[in-house]
């Protein structure tokens, strides 16, 4: 014959096996050596525990802890679905502001000066520099005098 299986030495320790297998184990026990001395572990332990009452999943009523749930108040909990997603956006903006930022502070670098050079923006449009850009933008300065 097969040794006992643990899970039916421990049902057995809860009293809880079928009277035709509960007579069957016990037979074996009688018998053999190794599953007695399993038994002896599991039914000591067992006692040690106090014979903790196990039950089963049908025993539950369900009823009862539905009734128990709906008598405590329940707290509010504010749950935001894309918070993940709005949190992701931001740090992508934030950190994309931080490179833009660093990016546009190392790419410019001062003149040097006393050399009188001129930006080159300046030179580009064509322009000379002088004193003041003020007879570009002003109507009445010396270059709508020569039109006029």
């Amino acid at each position: 014959m097969d040794h006992v299986k643990d899970i039916e030495l421990i049902e057995l320790a809860a009293r809880r096996l079928e009277a035709e297998r509960e007579k069957a184990v016990r037979a074996h026990l009688q018998d053999c050596p190794a599953c007695q001395a399993k038994w002896r572990d599991i039914r000591s332990t067992w006692d040690l525990l106090g014979a903790w009452q196990v039950r089963p999943a049908a025993a539950l009523d369900v009823a009862r802890l539905a009734a128990a749930q709906r008598e405590r108040p329940s707290a509010t909990v504010l749950r935001f679905p894309g918070i993940r997603v709005i949190a992701r956006v931001a740090a992508l903006i934030a950190v994309s502001v931080l490179i833009g930022y660093a990016g546009g502070r190392w790419s410019i670098r001062p003149l040097p000066s006393g050399t009188g050079a001129e930006p080159s923006y300046v030179s580009v449009l064509g322009f000379e520099s002088g004193g003041s850009f003020s007879s570009l933008v002003l109507q009445d300065g010396p270059a709508a005098r020569e039109e006029g």
